[in-house]
């Protein structure tokens, strides 16, 4: 008996370039704690598990962390259930810190470089003092108006204006996750099968591994599904 003639777990394959928050929203869909990462022809690229992104959830510490994963700005407002009210997303990733647009007029000054994401409130006087700091992106939270003279500036200054739903907290939390998953997927040895690699041969292969899904390949080298460690063990 092979691999081809056993029910494998088949979740759908993600990209290298998709956010961790989409990656960790289709493990819970699909009830699984990793994921094929495969290139556009199906082919394995990497792994990505629920522990990366809780590794990635962490390094939302790190104010460079969007900047360092190179992180399109297309994800950020996806991740943000965002809607670009200014400026144009697509090819662009983030240059910049992660920062709050708390304080006086003068202290956000001060705290805003060139390229950085600000997160805002419903302040008119705090939006344009980031926008003209040259942030490079302005998030106004809570889903709040932005006046037509911050998005004329804004336009004028390239800067882009997403606006979300959620409040400054929430958002200072879950914007990390809009990292790619290239970011922190595991590209190493990876122990994969084919689909016609008897199940004996893959249960002794994986006896002293501890992972627990392995990615099945077809006869082209695409990524078909995945197979348990649980359920190889038990077919022994």
């Amino acid at each position: 008996m092979t691999l081809r003639d056993i029910a494998l777990r088949r979740p759908p394959n993600i990209s290298a370039a998709q956010s961790l928050r989409r990656a960790w929203q289709t493990m819970l869909a699909e009830n699984t704690t990793t994921l094929c990462v495969t290139d556009d022809a199906g082919a394995l690229e990497g792994l990505i598990t629920l522990t990366d992104v809780s590794t990635a959830n962490l390094d939302g510490l790190d104010n460079y962390a969007l900047a360092k994963a190179e992180t399109p700005y297309d994800n950020v407002v996806d991740t943000l259930d965002g809607a670009l009210l200014a400026g144009e997303s697509a090819g662009k990733t983030v240059e910049g810190r992660i920062v709050i647009g708390a304080g006086s007029a003068e202290q956000m000054e001060h705290a805003i470089h060139r390229g950085d994401i600000v997160i805002v409130s419903n302040r008119s006087e705090g939006q344009l003092t980031a926008i003209e700091a040259e942030a490079g992106c302005l998030v106004v939270c809570t889903g709040v108006e932005v006046s037509r003279i911050i998005l004329r500036v804004a336009e004028e200054r390239r800067c882009l204006v997403v606006s979300t739903p959620h409040n400054v907290y929430a958002t200072g939390q879950i914007i990390a996750q809009a990292a790619p998953v290239r970011r922190y997927m595991y590209r190493g040895d990876i122990l994969s099968f084919r689909l016609d690699t008897p199940v004996a041969e893959a249960a002794r292969a994986v006896s002293g591994v501890r992972h627990r899904y392995f990615p099945v390949l077809d006869e082209a080298g695409r990524c078909v599904g995945m197979v348990s460690h649980r359920n190889l063990m038990q077919m022994q």
